[in-house]
Order: structure tokens, then C-alpha cells, then sequence
């Protein structure tokens, strides 16, 4: 492409000159822009996918199953409500099968983005289906499927730290990827790496979090479940 002449651009085509409108350069230049890729998160979600999640020495497992309330989470208000979602927590008998030990409601209108399972049969679930960052974003279940403790990020981000969170229409962006177990040995404490530079320690047994400052530059986001 060369210099811009008259109303147009003059553009050699082979071994000539095409004389080019600026209208069409304007369109094409927005078309550009378009397709290229974008900084912001985009809010297109797969649907919801039944989790299933076992523990490293596979004496419990868990398997969540999706809820059908979306009218309850963020940005789909006047759809249809439901049951939240529920989870089946299942603990290995002598013989190597697995007992039922109870199916729990969960505090997911639709579905949790993650979950984990600890050595004890505690389950611990990250964020909702199409709501990164609203609603309960972490809660904590005991081997029986009894809740131990659960936050909103307003509780994990007081004052005006959660207004530094990067947001889109749906969701706010407050944690990394991935979690992992403080203590591997015991699995006693999840460490959780956030997207302003901490982390905060899920202490499992009580549910108490400590938040520790930081100054962590890179941030994966969480996978989003996909069947």
C-alpha cells in the first residue's frame, strides 16, 4: 500500500496501480479489527457438564450434578428457577466398592467451575457456571456432604480491593489457575493463587481462609469445564 491520493489509496496490484476507495479502506479496517483477537474475556459459555471428582488415594469420590436454576445467577434474571445443583458423595467399603453416603444440595444454582476432593472426603467447589466471581465463589463440604463454610468474594475482597478485579458482563476475574494442596501428604490446606498479585490458604477442616499479599504478575484463568 502506498501513499494516500485524492479520495483513496493508490495500491499496486501486479504491475499496476488500483486506486482504492476510502470508504472501503475504512471498512476493512473495522473488519481487521474484528477478527482480531481481543484482551477482554468473552462471556459465550459451553452449557453446564456434570463433575466427577475423586481424591488422590481414591477412598472417596464426588459427582456433581448440575441444577437447573438459572434464573438465580448473574445476568439471567427473569428465566426459569429450580433445584441447585446436588452432589453424590460416595466413600470405598472394605470390599473396593463404593457406598453412597449422601446426595447434598449444593449452594451452585446451575454448577461450580471446579471442585476438589481431599484425602478426608471433604469438597471443596470454586465459582458458578457462567458467574466467575459471583455468588458463593468457594465453599467447603464434609465427607457427608454437610456444609462447613462458604464466602461471596465481598468477604474474600473487603473495601475497595474488589473494584481492581477485571470484570465482563458476566463474571469477575479474582483467581488463578490451577489450585493445589498446601501439604500434599495431609491435604489439610488448598492454597488458591489470585489475580492481584496474593493468594489465600483454605484451612479444609474449618473453612477458614488467610489472605497473604504478593506480587505474582502472571494469572492463568480457570478452565471452564467442557464435556
Amino acid at each position: 500500500m502506498q501513499a494516500a491520493y485524492g479520495g483513496g489509496w493508490m495500491v499496486s496490484v501486479g504491475d499496476g496501480v488500483t486506486h482504492v476507495p476510502k470508504a472501503m479502506i475504512a471498512a476493512l479496517l473495522i473488519l481487521a479489527a474484528a477478527i482480531q483477537p481481543s484482551n477482554s474475556t468473552a462471556d459465550d459459555w459451553p452449557g453446564p457438564v456434570t463433575l466427577t471428582r475423586f481424591s488422590d488415594d481414591s477412598r472417596f469420590f464426588v459427582r456433581i450434578i448440575p441444577g437447573q436454576s438459572i434464573g438465580d445467577t448473574v445476568g439471567f434474571a427473569g428465566l426459569s428457577k429450580g433445584g441447585y445443583a446436588h452432589a453424590l458423595f460416595y466413600a470405598r467399603q472394605p470390599d473396593a466398592s463404593y457406598r453412597l453416603v449422601r446426595d447434598a444440595a449444593l449452594l451452585n444454582p446451575v454448577g461450580p467451575v471446579d471442585a476438589v476432593v481431599n484425602k478426608s472426603g471433604h469438597l471443596i467447589t470454586l465459582d458458578n457456571w457462567h458467574n466467575l466471581g459471583y455468588g458463593k465463589v468457594l465453599a467447603v463440604y464434609d465427607a457427608a456432604g454437610r456444609p462447613v463454610r462458604s464466602y461471596d468474594l465481598e468477604q474474600l475482597y473487603p473495601g475497595e480491593r474488589i473494584k481492581k478485579l477485571r470484570e465482563s458482563e458476566s463474571s469477575r476475574y479474582w483467581r488463578c489457575a490451577p489450585v493445589h494442596f498446601v501439604d500434599p501428604a495431609e491435604q489439610s490446606q488448598l492454597y488458591i493463587r489470585e489475580a492481584l498479585g496474593g493468594y489465600f490458604v483454605l484451612t479444609i477442616a474449618s473453612g477458614a481462609v488467610a489472605y497473604h499479599v504478593g506480587n505474582i504478575t502472571d494469572c492463568v484463568p480457570p478452565d471452564i469445564p467442557r464435556r
